[in-house]
């Protein structure tokens, strides 16, 4: 009790970083996440029954993702997460004021008819703004049938006014501009393109979403935007205009999101009107992606030229499609995390300019590569290639992730080899299927391990010939503990649920790895997992383990997930 009392007179910031690292929460929440924080609500919810101090820490983690949805109705829509359907309810102004996102559609109507602004009014006496940090916008310029004989005049300008007034602690803007119009000559689209001018020209204005296809005058309108820290378009005909917004804004850019519809004209990206380089002098985050264009596209190499000097996280969801390593160039001490969809060929080329040369990328902690192997004659000497290249940099990962099982065997052989890697906490290995003798070298192989996905196939060479039992007693004597990190295990199988083999690992390995807390298990196989978990707790293997752990099945979350309660008894005393 009084170290309860102790950690509760501790200042506020020291709890919300103590309670972050217990919970496994990032110290930090970017604004746009590519993969989803995991949904830990069901961890905090307990924390906000214990004493004001500690409640207050757990809400605000509670509501760090979420938004407000404001709709023409009073009520208004809530997002407790960005993966859980949207709940309408009616919250009190004591939990909105933890929510630092608001967000709200903009068209033609929400003009005309006035709700744009007796949303915000609605909402202002009921509800706590003057917490939020960011607004979204989806501003819609469509056309609709126009009957005239409205007032616009001044609208937008009152709406941009009342926004600043109600949220005092606003301080950034994300504009999403979705372009329909036919005309730039509708009273529509006049009204809306003084809205985006005005919510562009703002200070606030600080993330631009431009969608596809976006015509020209939209971009034309966000060409005066400076300041930007985040930019997300699709690369398509205007390249030459979006090139110019990013060149105007390649100091302040912190995250830079290309969706490619095209790769012609890419070297507009790093080299300007006048041919001079372009130099994104503090960009962190760089992600491309495609939607319809060839990937068979590269780039003149550019000698020289080094325009991402800072980069932490960089992206490559469709084929890498420079024709040398722009990306790469000048952050070897910055670069953090890697996700590179690249077959043989790139990466040879990559590998050519000494990208993945050991000790190159010092500061690289998590590393994913998909699309590895693609219609090659000579698998062997290519998958010998990846493990040059893997092996050059797994001495510093945290986290490791391949999606490509051509390579897992390799990969397998290379972490359970002689050098213990200590510094990786995850393995994803989402696509493979490892026996129950796979999954114990690498545990034993990977002190620090915390986190592995994967999926299972069978026992294995080292198990094959003994029941489940007699395994259980070879883990206990040779193996126990066989991984004092180890918390969380994905269990990948969706259509291949080889439900005996699961059961088996399951409680075979939580009952060497004293800290496994869960086993979360695919959603498409949520029929099996109920099968799978009655069978589990009936099996004579359970019955010879639930003196030390119990388990538990729940459905809260997104995917079925196997908890795990272990049994601690005072010393002397014996199970009844």
């Amino acid at each position: 009790m009084a170290a309860a009392c102790a950690f509760q007179a501790l200042p506020p910031p020291i709890i919300d970083l103590t309670l972050r690292y217990l919970l496994e929460l990032p110290t930090e929440i970017p604004s746009f996440s590519l993969f989803t924080i995991p949904n830990s609500n069901d961890e905090v919810k307990p924390l906000y029954h214990t004493c004001r101090a500690w409640r207050a820490t757990a809400l605000a983690l509670m509501f760090a993702r979420c938004k407000i949805v404001l709709s023409d109705s009073i009520e208004f829509t809530f997002n407790l997460n960005e993966t859980n359907p949207r709940i309408t309810t009616c919250l009190g102004s004591h939990l909105t004021e933890y929510v630092k996102t608001i967000a709200m559609t903009i068209d033609y109507a929400s003009i005309a008819n006035g709700s744009v602004l007796s949303r915000l009014e609605n909402t202002y006496y009921m509800l706590n703004f003057a917490n939020a940090l960011s607004l979204m916008t989806d501003i819609h310029i469509a056309d609709t049938s126009f009957t005239g004989g409205l007032e616009l005049s001044g609208i937008a300008e009152r709406t941009i006014q009342r926004i600043k007034d109600m949220m005092p602690s606003l301080n950034n803007i994300q504009i999403r501009a979705h372009d329909d119009a036919p005309s730039r000559d509708c009273a529509q689209y006049r009204q809306l393109h003084t809205l985006v001018r005005g919510l562009t020209r703002t200070p606030l204005s600080s993330h631009l979403w431009l969608g596809h296809p976006c015509k020209q005058y939209i971009i034309e309108d966000c060409a005066a935007v400076c300041n930007l820290t985040a930019l997300t378009c699709v690369w398509d005909a205007n390249c030459a205009s979006l090139a110019r917004i990013m060149h105007t804004n390649a100091d302040s850019l912190l995250e830079l999101r290309i969706v490619f519809a095209s790769f012609t004209r890419l070297e507009q990206l790093v080299i300007d009107v006048r041919g001079n380089p372009v130099i994104y002098t503090h960009l962190a985050t760089l992600v491309f992606s495609e939607k319809g264009a060839d990937p068979m596209v590269y780039l003149p190499v550019l000698e020289m030229i080094t325009p991402f000097p800072r980069l932490k996280v960089f992206r490559s969801l469709t084929k890498y499609p420079f024709g040398d390593d722009t990306v790469f160039r000048g952050n070897n001490s910055s670069l953090e995390d890697l996700y590179l969809m690249a077959d043989y060929k790139i990466i040879k080329m990559l590998s050519g300019h000494g990208v993945f040369a050991r000790g190159r990328l010092k500061s690289l902690r998590k590393l994913m590569v998909a699309d590895c192997i693609v219609e090659i004659d000579n698998v062997d000497a290519v998958i010998d290639t990846y493990m040059v290249i893997i092996g050059n940099v797994l001495p510093g990962l945290q986290q490791l992730r391949a999606i490509d099982a051509d390579i897992s065997d390799a990969l397998i052989a290379t972490l359970t080899g002689k050098v213990q890697y200590e510094n990786l906490q995850l393995l994803s290995l989402y696509c493979t299927f490892l026996t129950l003798t796979d999954i114990v070298r690498l545990l034993k192989s990977l002190p620090n391990l915390r986190i592995l996905a994967n999926r299972i196939s069978g026992l294995g060479t080292d198990f094959r010939k003994a029941n489940a039992l007699g395994i259980a007693g070879v883990l206990r004597t040779q193996y126990n503990p066989l991984n004092r990190s180890f918390k969380r295990w994905h269990i990948t199988n969706t259509a291949h649920f080889p439900e005996n083999f699961v059961i088996a690992s399951i409680l075979l390995i939580a009952d060497v790895c004293p800290c496994l807390e869960s086993i979360l298990l695919n959603s498409q196989t949520a029929d099996a997992a109920m099968q799978t978990f009655k069978k589990l707790v009936g099996s004579k293997l359970y019955a010879d383990c639930k003196d030390r752990f119990t388990v538990l099945l729940s459905h809260a979350s997104k995917r079925p997930t196997i908890h795990i309660k272990r049994v601690y008894r005072p010393s002397g005393a014996t199970a009844t």
